[in-house]
């Protein structure tokens, strides 16, 4: 009878940066299904935006930051309407913490022109463009 090496199942001190366990694989694995599932409903469905807002937030509770930052990444993508779909979402989700990744991401030379203009369109959505900044809001009155 043969016998089996174990040491691919024991972990090592040089290997504990990759060393997930399955909890955190099938979390990751859900966190990339729930954008999937975002970025679809955002192009193809008929539910309202104030339905879709409900579920980023929820996804935003559930995942924290780790659900705006794979949601930045996500606008590497290749086609159009999945990197429109990711913009909206970001500028929907109003989270202060995607605004240094996207300036990042802007600003990366080895990125396609498209992903340098899809996070720059996100900045303008948050209002963290140097031009919004620097001028001054205009005064809104009611009038009743």
């Amino acid at each position: 009878m043969e016998k089996w090496d174990a040491r691919p199942l024991q972990s090592t001190s040089g290997m504990q940066a990759y060393d997930w366990n399955v909890l955190e694989l099938e979390s990751r694995q859900n966190l990339h299904s729930k954008i999937r599932e975002l970025i679809d409903l955002t192009i193809h469905s008929s539910l309202s935006s104030r339905e879709i807002q409900k579920r980023l937030h929820l996804c935003q509770a559930e995942f924290g930051k780790l659900f705006a930052f794979q949601l930045v990444r996500s606008l590497q993508r290749t086609d159009v309407d999945e990197r429109e779909a990711v913009v909206w979402l970001l500028t929907q989700l109003q989270d202060q913490y995607t605004v240094p990744l996207l300036q990042k991401l802007s600003q990366q030379p080895h990125q396609s022109r498209a992903v340098r203009l899809s996070a720059a369109l996100a900045l303008a959505g948050l209002g963290e463009t140097r031009e919004m900044q620097t001028t001054p809001p205009p005064r809104l009155y009611a009038i009743s």
